[in-house]
């Protein structure tokens, strides 16, 4: 359901959201190209932080 959201997100700057399980803020980030950021957070990776793992 998420990743076919990602896929109709634009290639243009923009501001997201990221929440928990709870429906809480737990990031607010900006991207130049919103789509291929937003994308990255599904690929896994040991730098993301603690939040971002769980």
């Amino acid at each position: 359901m998420l990743k076919e959201k990602v896929r109709l997100l634009p290639q243009l700057p923009g501001v997201y959201k990221m929440k928990n399980t709870h429906g809480e803020i737990i990031y607010i980030g900006k991207a130049k190209n919103l789509k291929q950021r937003v994308s990255s957070y599904f690929i896994k990776n040991s730098q993301h932080s603690k939040k971002l793992l769980i």
